[in-house]
């Protein structure tokens, strides 16, 4: 049976399944990211552990779904100046497609619509392509941010990408 939308208020001894699991979840969401970024990633069950406790300070808020008891699904939502923006969103392989990220896309705009805006703001990933399209069938829009920095050291880019100026038809190559 899938739960309600909860939110993880405290951390204490009598919710550590739940905290356990939490932090799995966000343990499968951080090596998949690495995935995307083509990088290799230390992060460590302690460090989800740690993601877990940080999420419980202003301004975010973290919550998840269940299906039998067993945590399946997980947001997270940073609140800053009356703006809900969607930090994490992440489903367990197995319970894809079964419109949990649906029901979480659906209660983080409702949550932002409580704040007198219509929407919520996501951070996605540019490879992330099931979840940009996934976006997209629900109306949301690119807004033209970019994220720059200059390589690590030792670093290896694989690739280019080149962003197109629209008025100017300008361009620029980035490694990527």
């Amino acid at each position: 049976m899938i739960s309600e939308i909860r939110q993880l208020d405290n951390y204490s001894s009598s919710n550590i399944t739940l905290l356990t699991d939490l932090s799995y979840l966000i343990y499968d969401f951080r090596h998949e990211l690495a995935i995307l970024k083509n990088k290799g990633i230390n992060y460590t069950k302690e460090n989800a552990i740690e993601e877990v406790k940080d999420y419980l300070i202003t301004p975010y808020e973290l919550y998840y779904i269940s299906i039998n008891e067993k945590t399946v699904a997980y947001l997270v939502l940073k609140i800053f100046d009356d703006t809900v923006w969607i930090e994490q969103l992440f489903t367990l392989k197995e319970h894809r497609r079964k419109h949990l990220a649906q029901k979480m896309i659906d209660f983080a705009t409702k949550k932002a619509e409580t704040l007198g805006k219509n929407t919520a703001f996501v951070n996605v990933h540019p490879n992330n392509e099931k979840m940009l399209k996934f976006l997209a069938n629900q109306g949301y829009t690119v807004l033209n941010l970019l994220e720059i920095r200059k390589s690590y050291p030792n670093e290896k880019i694989q690739t280019k990408i080149t962003i197109t100026h629209k008025k100017t038809n300008q361009s620029f190559d980035f490694d990527y």
